[in-house]
C-alpha cells in the first residue's frame, strides 16, 4: 500500500507540474486580434447637389409701381376703376377738374401774360422815342418771357374744365388714394398702377442657406393657390443682407418671366438647385463623429487606416471631405466603421455603391 500511494503521489505531481507549465506557456502567447467585417465604397470626386425649398408671396417689383400725380390742385369728379382691377394701357381711370387754386393760378397766368405783353410794347415804344434806356427794356423782356413760359406750362398740362387720367401702362390698380368729390393738392398721389409684367416673388430663406444662393440663379416656382397651374422659372435678382424681423429669415427676391399668370399676394413655393464646387465625396455613413471632430477609415493592405477630416457641403446622401491624404478611388468603410480602431485587421465582405 505504501508503494501504491507513492506511485499515485508521483503521478499527481507530474500532472500538476505539466498543467502549471502549460498555463505559463499559454500566458506568453498573445491572443489573436479580432478581424472586423466591413463594407467599403470608393471615394468619388464631384459636386454636392442640394434641393433647397423656400416659401413666399408674389409682390410688385420696386420699379413696377407707377404713381399718378398732377402738378396742380385738382378736384376728383369720378373714379372709374376699383382696387385690384386689371386695366390696359390707355384705360380711363379718373375724371378730374381743376381745383380752386389751379383755376386761380390759370387766371393769374393769363393776366400776367397780358400785362407783361402790354408792358413790353410800352417799353419798346419808350426806347424807340429815347425816353427810356435799354436796361428797362431788358427787364420788360424778361418779365414777358417768364409770364409766357408760365402760361405755356398750364396749357401743356392740359388744364381744362374736365380731364381724363388714363393708365400709363397695363397692369393692376394697387391703391386708390382719392374719392369722388375730394380735392387733392399739387404733387399729391391719386392712384398707383402696378405694371402686370413686372412682378417678383419674395421668398424667405434660412440664414445658413443664403451663402449657397447666387444672383442670377434659376428658381422653379409653383403656386399654392392653384396646383394645376404649370410651374415657371424665375431668376434670383436680389439677396437681402438684413434679416426680416417678422419671419427671422432672409428675403430673396426672384424676378418672374414677362408672361406669367401669378396674382399679387399669391403664395408660392420656390425650389433652388444648389451645386457646390467639386471635391472629394464619401457616403454620409462613412463619417464617424468623435467629440467635436469627424473621422473616417480607409482600408489598406487589409487594415483600417484612421483619418481625421473636415466636412464641406453635404446632403442626405454624400459629404464632401477635406484631407490631403485622401484621393479618389480609395476604399472608405461605410459599414462596420463604428467597431474599428486604427490598424485593426479588416475583411471586406462586399463593395458599397
Amino acid at each position: 500500500m505504501k508503494r501504491l500511494w507513492g506511485v499515485l503521489i508521483v503521478i499527481l505531481a507530474i500532472v500538476m507540474g505539466w498543467r502549471l507549465a502549460h498555463r505559463m506557456t499559454a500566458a506568453h502567447i498573445p491572443a489573436p486580434t479580432p478581424t472586423a467585417r466591413v463594407t467599403v465604397a470608393p471615394i468619388r470626386a464631384g459636386p454636392v447637389i442640394n434641393r433647397l425649398v423656400a416659401y413666399g408671396r408674389v409682390m410688385a417689383a420696386p420699379w413696377a409701381v407707377h404713381a399718378l400725380v398732377e402738378p396742380f390742385e385738382v378736384s376728383v369728379t369720378r373714379v372709374l376703376v376699383n382696387r385690384g382691377q386689371s386695366v390696359g394701357k390707355g384705360a380711363a381711370l379718373l375724371v378730374l377738374s381743376p381745383g380752386p387754386s389751379a383755376r386761380m393760378a390759370l387766371l393769374k397766368a393769363h393776366n400776367d401774360y397780358r400785362l407783361a405783353r402790354l408792358a413790353l410794347k410800352e417799353e419798346q415804344t419808350r426806347v424807340h422815342l429815347r425816353l427810356a434806356t435799354r436796361t428797362g427794356l431788358l427787364v420788360a423782356i424778361k418779365t414777358f418771357d417768364t409770364a409766357r413760359l408760365q402760361l405755356r406750362i398750364f396749357k401743356e398740362e392740359d388744364l381744362r374744365r374736365h380731364m381724363t387720367v388714363v393708365a400709363p401702362v397695363g397692369g393692376v390698380v394697387n391703391r386708390i388714394v382719392v374719392q369722388e368729390g375730394s380735392t387733392v393738392g399739387a404733387g399729391q398721389p391719386l392712384m398707383d398702377i402696378i405694371a402686370g409684367d413686372r412682378l417678383e416673388v419674395q421668398l424667405g430663406v434660412e440664414p445658413e442657406d443664403v451663402p449657397t444662393i447666387r444672383i442670377g440663379e434659376s428658381v422653379q416656382l409653383s403656386s399654392f393657390e392653384d396646383s394645376a397651374r404649370p410651374d415657371v422659372r424665375g431668376l434670383v435678382s436680389v439677396i437681402s443682407r438684413v434679416m426680416n424681423p417678422a419671419t427671422h429669415m432672409i428675403n430673396v427676391f426672384v424676378t418672374l418671366p414677362m408672361a406669367n399668370t401669378y396674382l399679387l399676394g399669391e403664395y408660392v413655393e420656390g425650389r433652388f438647385t444648389v451645386v457646390s464646387p467639386s471635391g472629394l465625396l464619401v457616403a454620409r455613413a462613412a463619417i464617424v463623429p468623435s467629440g467635436h471632430r469627424f473621422i473616417l477609415y480607409t482600408v489598406k493592405n487589409g487594415h483600417a487606416v484612421f483619418h481625421r477630416v473636415r466636412l464641406g457641403p453635404h446632403n442626405s446622401r454624400v459629404v464632401q471631405v477635406i484631407d490631403p491624404h485622401l484621393h479618389p478611388g480609395m476604399p472608405v468603410v461605410v459599414l462596420g466603421n463604428y467597431e474599428l480602431k486604427p490598424g485593426m485587421p479588416v475583411r471586406v465582405q462586399r463593395q458599397g455603391p
